[in-house]
């Protein structure tokens, strides 16, 4: 009995004690609280990258975060938090100076970015605030190239201006769609219903590269992520049903792509996107190492300009191989001139548990 009473007691001593230590944050992975001043901010690499942290209340309303930037870059910065709380985002020099600041009352997303200002090569904070409630956030950065005139875009209010941390709009067609650099990268834009529903980005591939693109955003918005190629009228892959959207492309290296991000019809207002696009060296692919029926690469795409079957011989069987892919090589398109008196029978062989064949004779 007293073996049960002294446990009874440590236990509550346990959890009276427990309760009584302040609740330590891990803000941004760093094992503690960031710091509440510029002074002793918490150290952040000048990387794409996503974070969380929490504020509260009463005894952590502010987190600093501290990020050498590199030369001929940007930074983008956005915060979002749950309805039950209100946070503010400014972005600072190492003065101190506002350089971008979003202090909406309203919705659950803050954004900064550089706003025009030459950053490149120098120390820059970013400060979340608490305004109400405690909760946790999550801040996403990125990090984008200018050229050595300096700036990036980004207003802070959600309201159009700030693609790719530019301070312009992106092109509202293909013919003035906004040039990327093909590197990994992710950026915030946003489109607004009826005065900007469209943005579209350019990427100039390079030999043997593929591309993923993801398209995902945090309102009741529906957005649309459409590829084409410079000759397409009609998308050449797309993704109009989800959240996030995603696209992959890995037969168009050396050639232009440009990305659509479209606001369907059905809402208002501005919205918020984030695009990240990912590319990857292709050149030991299949796709980019093909001899479709001894023609040294890939058979032709187009049914109006086939690649041409040399036969050397008639009333015998003549066999090629090939390689096809749903999403890196659709078709291929032949043709051969059969000679008077004869007729031809086209038969394809294939692995039907890697994939389904068709043959259209015409």
């Amino acid at each position: 009995m007293n073996n049960r009473k002294t446990t009874s007691i440590l236990v509550s001593i346990l959890m009276l004690t427990m309760l009584a230590i302040p609740v330590l944050g891990n803000d941004a992975g760093s094992g503690g609280d960031a710091g509440n001043t510029s002074s002793n901010a918490t150290n952040l690499p000048a990387t794409n990258a996503t974070y969380y942290g929490n504020l509260t209340a009463s005894s952590d309303t502010s987190d600093y975060y501290s990020v050498n930037m590199s030369p001929n870059t940007g930074i983008s910065v956005q915060i979002t938090f749950s309805s039950g709380v209100d946070f503010d985002l400014v972005l600072q020099n190492s003065g101190g100076s506002a350089i971008d600041s979003s202090l909406s009352s309203s919705g659950t997303t803050e954004e900064v970015s550089s706003n025009g200002t030459s950053v490149g090569g120098s120390l820059l904070y970013i400060w979340v605030d608490h305004y109400s409630g405690t909760g946790t956030y999550t801040m996403q950065i990125c990090i984008f190239s200018v050229n050595s005139s300096g700036g990036g875009g980004g207003s802070g209010t959600g309201n159009g201006g700030h693609d790719a941390g530019t301070g312009t709009d992106a092109g509202n067609s293909i013919a003035n769609a906004m040039s990327l650099n093909a590197t990994n990268m992710s950026f915030w834009g946003d489109v607004t219903y009826s005065s900007d529903d469209n943005d579209y980005y350019k990427v100039s591939m390079p030999a043997y590269f593929g591309v993923s693109a993801s398209l995902s955003w945090n309102s009741t918005a529906d957005l649309d992520l459409e590829v084409y190629d410079n000759s397409s009228t009609t998308p050449i892959t797309y993704s109009w049903f989800s959240n996030p959207e995603t696209v992959t492309v890995n037969n168009y290296g050396g050639s232009d792509l440009f990305f659509r991000v479209y606001a369907y019809p059905g809402s208002t207002g501005s919205h918020d996107y984030n695009l990240t696009f990912n590319f990857d060296n292709m050149s030991s692919a299949p796709v980019n190492n093909q001899d479709d029926a001894g023609s040294g690469g890939d058979a032709s795409n187009d049914y109006l300009n086939p690649t041409t079957l040399l036969i050397t011989a008639v009333s015998v069987n003549n066999s090629y191989s090939g390689w096809g892919s749903l999403n890196e090589d659709l078709n291929d398109n032949y043709q051969v001139n059969v000679p008077m008196g004869y007729g031809v029978a086209v038969t394809a062989w294939f692995n039907s548990s890697e994939a389904d064949f068709q043959i259209i004779l015409g």
